[in-house]
């Protein structure tokens, strides 16, 4: 019996008790439920016939380094948010940060022209195209790219960062394009802004603004999520 103990309950009891520090303190998987996040993470489509992606969170990682500008996080929605996007009391958010303390971030409709001060909004330039997610097609060809031309218009984010006098466009590489204009306040301390890579679908911060919940407080951060380990063909380390 003491064999059977230590050969075989022992190392078991190890391996469990180990899971679960390492899940509470260290890195713990989320599924992803929505589209908020697409293309980066992809959620269930309409028809419930694809999996949700799921990720891992580090949550160890922000207590080595602070918050950057364009991490990917995992987090406890404020109450506010919570309500304006009509989720239950447990699901955590995942959305992007856009905001740290002191920005000032804007989205605004621009026009592209040959004329632009900024060499990304002239025809050929990094945000002269328009990237359109088509509804219920979320997958490696659900997303549209539109090149823009001289006249056309678009929406940039725009951040303006402490003690700069201009601001500055905020470029993710595959977001979807938004449609709306917003200008939030400048981010209080310890706190950020966040928002989901698909803007036109996501319940995030521009969403929030209507209930005066547009920050999230840093200490409600899980932690960064930094892969996505299923489904096994999605596999791969965020940006």
């Amino acid at each position: 019996m003491r064999k059977f103990v230590k050969d075989l309950i022992l190392p078991v009891a190890v391996a469990i008790t180990l899971a679960f520090v390492i899940q509470a303190s260290i890195a713990k998987p989320y599924e992803i439920p929505t589209n908020s996040m697409y293309p980066a993470i992809q959620g269930a489509n309409s028809t419930g016939d694809r999996a949700p992606d799921r990720v891992i969170a580090n949550r160890v990682i922000y207590k080595l380094r602070g918050i950057s500008r364009g991490d990917v996080v995992v987090f406890d929605p404020t109450a506010g948010a919570r309500a304006a996007c009509s989720e239950p009391g447990d699901v955590p958010f995942v959305k992007r940060v856009v905001g740290l303390p002191g920005d000032t971030v804007s989205v605004r409709r621009v026009t592209i022209s040959a004329s632009s001060p900024d060499p990304a909004l002239r025809p050929g330039g990094e945000l002269a195209v328009r990237r359109v997610a088509a509804p219920n097609s979320f997958g490696p060809d659900g997303v549209r790219e539109e090149t823009l031309g001289e006249g056309d218009d678009t929406y940039v984010t725009y951040v303006t960062e402490p003690g700069a006098s201009t601001a500055r466009p905020l470029v993710i590489d595959d977001a979807i394009t938004p449609d709306y204009e917003v200008a939030f306040p400048t981010v209080p301390e310890g706190q950020v802004l966040v928002l989901g890579d698909n803007r036109p679908g996501s319940c995030d911060a521009h969403v929030w603004i209507e209930r005066d919940a547009e920050f999230t407080p840093m200490d409600n951060v899980i932690g960064q999520a930094e892969l996505i380990y299923w489904p096994i063909q999605r596999v791969r380390f965020l940006d």
